[in-house]
């Protein structure tokens, strides 16, 4: 049964995109058609979980990746900044410059198309990279790893001025498609995956997200912070923290200088 609903979802898509490249199928439609389709998908790994295998995974994975197509539009800030009256915002605009100029260049990353799934711990680096050369403390962290979570991605907290801020110039990976159906549910021996923090997000705080996908930074005194871990917490089940213990739990690991 499964077989039969991967290979319908896997035409549908394909089909799909044929139409609405061609103009015959409105986006919002297909969006939805595509939708029914992994539901169904969804519905039979919840009453069949323990009898999936490895493969079948990869398979549904293999499907998701397909619509690398984002939730949301936004625009990702790849300006040099000017020279402004908030030196603190000057600092971290330039770091993140500097690093997403990096993964432009060195990485051929294309910020308007690519999801950046495997350019975190590389895009951090070159965050602690500029905060040495700015004599900046910098936390680099797995979330995984710190708070305990099967969410691999890393983040940086910098101390400027007395203040801490979060930078993730690879945020928008969690904002595709095939990722983030409300109804998503994936399970294997070690994991279970459900809709991702985009969608998540964007239910809660959708301003805080589309600053942060643009600008790569918020203060950890924004709201957005403490929505930003929270939507990961929710995505686990696991009783959410206040901004204060997500700041000490991090200001607590190793400082990286």
């Amino acid at each position: 049964m499964i077989d039969e609903y991967i290979e319908k979802a896997h035409i549908a898509i394909v089909e799909g995109l044929k139409n609405v490249k061609k103009g015959k199928l409105e986006r919002s439609t297909y969006y939805h058609v595509v939708q029914e389709y992994f539901d169904s998908i969804y519905d039979y790994v919840r009453e069949n979980e323990d009898s999936m295998d490895d493969n079948t995974f990869a398979r549904i994975h293999s499907l998701e990746n397909m619509l690398s197509e984002f939730i949301v539009p936004f625009k990702t800030n790849l300006t040099a900044p000017n020279e402004v009256e908030d030196s603190d915002a000057y600092l971290l605009e330039t770091i993140v410059y500097f690093t997403r100029r990096q993964l432009s260049v060195k990485d051929s990353v294309d910020f308007t198309s690519d999801s950046l799934r495997k350019y975190d711990e590389k895009a951090n680096n070159y965050v602690k990279d500029m905060c040495d050369r700015l004599g900046l403390i910098c936390y680099t962290i797995n979330i995984a790893d710190t708070f305990d979570v099967p969410k691999k991605h890393y983040i940086t907290v910098v101390e400027v001025n007395e203040r801490y801020y979060l930078i993730d110039s690879t945020y928008q990976q969690f904002f595709l498609l095939g990722q983030n159906f409300a109804h998503r549910y994936l399970k294997n021996a070690s994991n279970t995956e459900t809709c991702e923090v985009g969608a998540r997000i964007l239910g809660i705080n959708k301003e805080g997200a589309l600053k942060l996908l643009e600008r790569g930074f918020i203060s950890t005194d924004d709201d957005m912070f403490k929505d930003y871990f929270t939507t990961i917490y929710n995505q686990y089940n696991k009783k959410p923290m206040t901004s204060e213990e997500y700041l000490k739990t991090i200001l607590d690991t190793k400082k990286d200088k």
